[in-house]
């Protein structure tokens, strides 16, 4: 049982009350002075070129403006330093102004894209003027502190409308982010709680540091980092940093390309799987016993198949790694990246794929957690959408989306200090991974699987998973029919003891009733929620019910698989059921509040 301490919460607002007043305050001081309706809010984060240039204070914008898009911010000393050919590259450029303008960097780049304005200032003198009659949009709020920062983010981002107030509730907006007051919610109460219990964890060892964040009535309501990267304390958790999924790979990965599948009449759930996947058809010296079994059974872990097969010892003889298999640099053969100067054949998938089909069913056809299908998903979707999976995965979603560092193989694409490290692997990289899937099955298909591979931080996933909590459509973008959501997040076999949805995980069956060291997640979920756990330490649940997204990444892995303690200690559904309890207070003190 966790052992609550009397820690004072660093992050805790010194007065919620008095913040949320002025958050409102602030919000209302905004105006949009000038308007162009093609360019602001900014609409399109697939194709749109966008960068920001502010005064000073870079780590703090890139802050607020990562949780959108991770885009280029630069300051204006970084833009006079940086080419002509360069600064043409952008379709949109929006230039932050406080007291300390630097009118020559604004007009360098005016002629070559949109202009959008961001002012912080009481007064506008004559030299501001004529800059304003240049530009597409001028946004003024007279105040200049974090929280302007903060809400004109949003309001560039169209997480926040001028006509609305803060915390209404909009699904054609994008995620908004408010203090817990605004919402009703008690900050004090929640940050005491969810900082004691993350740092009793830290200081047990169950993790060196974790990304929490909570999402209620469409508004990111606690977004807090904590500890390290490590347990040498050298970098600090920090709010965009990403973290290895590991099984939530599942759910954000293969599944919404499924979903999208089955809507476009490519895929149905009630169908062989082996409609889609040829190679477990039963054909003349091609022996399968998988022909039958149905994309829902599969899914739903109802398929007798296998749990797991490790599939890297097949290519290592004596701790040792096979020529055959392997080359120090890439080539059209050798292809797979498995780590720095190490690379796979790619006839070693043909292999996998061959011991998955011939891999023994268990004797009954009943919940049995297994990874098998999700290796296939990949090539399986690509051969479904003609078009390369991740592809298809970065186009379809995670682009328009805005979800800038939900990726694979993030090494090519994230700054490697974002990336927070997992494990020693003492057995196959034989080294410190960071940056390259945790997961072994994944590794040697080149680090792009179904069942693990994705890196994302907390922000961009939350996006995703909010999402799914509007029923598949965010931001006005309509991206998975409801009717196809409402059938994967349902309980596929309840008749079977198979609480399982197809793809999502569900709660336990009577999960209300449970004490948080025996319910899955935490007890105050709804039957209707959703969600999948990661080996390495992450989660995400999803509850239209009470309207709460719940995020938690962490490397528990670090420095080795071996450490059950945020199993003993509960620490996950711990931080999650603090939600719920302030969340049905709430709601309580309000209906007292009515009568």
């Amino acid at each position: 049982m966790l052992i609550y301490s009397q820690i004072t919460a660093q992050s805790i607002p010194n007065d919620s009350i008095c913040e949320s007043k002025l958050y409102i305050k602030i919000f209302n001081q905004f105006k949009l002075l000038k308007h162009d309706n093609a360019s602001f809010p900014i609409g399109d984060l697939e194709t749109e070129k966008i960068r920001f240039i502010v005064p000073d204070k870079i780590k703090a914008w890139k802050d607020y403006i990562y949780r959108y898009k991770t885009v280029p911010v630069f300051s204006y000393e970084a833009l006079h330093k940086s080419s002509k050919d360069r600064q043409k590259q952008f379709d949109h450029q929006i230039f932050v102004i406080d007291d300390q303008v630097d009118y020559s960097a604004l007009k360098q780049v005016i002629p070559n894209s949109k202009l959008s304005l961001v002012i912080f200032r009481d007064t506008i003198d004559t030299d501001l003027t004529a800059l304003m009659e240049m530009a597409d949009n001028v946004l003024h709020c007279p105040t200049n502190n974090y929280i302007s920062y903060d809400l004109s983010v949003q309001l560039v981002f169209d997480a926040l409308s001028l006509d609305q107030e803060p915390a209404f509730y909009d699904v054609n907006k994008r995620l908004k982010y408010l203090p817990p007051r605004l919402l009703g919610l008690d900050s004090e109460s929640i940050y005491k709680q969810v900082d004691s219990i993350v740092y009793v964890a830290i200081s047990e060892g169950a993790f060196p540091g974790c990304r929490v964040l909570v999402a209620h009535k469409g508004a990111v309501i606690f977004n807090e980092s904590y500890g390290h990267h490590t347990y040498k304390k050298r970098t600090a958790v920090q709010q965009h940093d990403v973290y290895d999924l590991a099984s939530v790979t599942k759910i954000a990965g293969p599944l919404p390309l499924i979903m999208q599948a089955c809507d476009e009449g490519n895929m149905e759930l009630d169908q062989p799987f082996s409609n889609y996947w040829k190679d477990w058809q039963k054909r003349l010296f091609h022996r399968s016993d998988k022909d039958k079994m149905t994309l829902r059974e599969v899914l739903a872990h109802q398929a007798r198949l296998t749990p797991y097969i490790n599939y890297y010892p097949m290519t290592m003889k004596d701790g040792q790694y096979l020529k055959k298999y392997y080359r120090l640099n890439p080539s059209e053969k050798y292809s797979l990246p498995i780590d720095r100067h190490l690379y796979l054949s790619t006839e070693f998938k043909k292999e996998i794929y061959k011991a998955i089909r011939r891999s023994p069913l268990l004797n009954e056809a009943k919940y049995k957690y297994s990874g098998l299908s999700y290796i296939i998903y990949p090539q399986l979707l690509s051969d479904l959408f003609n078009d390369e999976y991740e592809t298809i995965l970065y186009r379809n979603f995670y682009e328009r989306l805005g979800a800038s560092s939900l990726c694979y193989r993030p090494l090519d694409k994230i700054e490697t200090d974002r990336i927070v490290p997992t494990e020693y692997d003492s057995l196959y990289r034989k080294h410190q991974i960071k940056g390259w899937v945790h997961d072994e099955a994944a590794a040697v298909m080149g680090g792009v699987s179904g069942n693990a591979g994705l890196f994302a931080s907390a922000d961009d996933l939350a996006k995703l998973m909010q999402m799914y909590l509007q029923k598949g459509s965010y931001a006005g973008i309509r991206y998975i029919s409801e009717e196809t959501f409402n059938e994967f997040t349902k309980v596929q076999y309840p008749d079977n003891d198979n609480r399982r949805g197809a793809g999502f995980d569900k709660p336990l069956f009577g999960n209300d009733t449970l004490s948080i060291a025996d319910s899955y997640p935490a007890p105050g979920v709804s039957a209707q929620s959703f969600g999948h756990s990661g080996f390495t330490g992450t989660f995400v649940w999803v509850d239209p019910a009470y309207d709460i997204i719940y995020i938690f990444l962490s490397n528990r892995v670090y420095p080795t698989r071996d450490n059950p303690l945020i199993y003993r200690m509960n620490v996950r559904p711990s931080i999650q059921q603090v939600f719920y309890e302030e969340v049905k207070k709430s709601e309580i003190e309000k209906r007292e509040f009515q009568k």
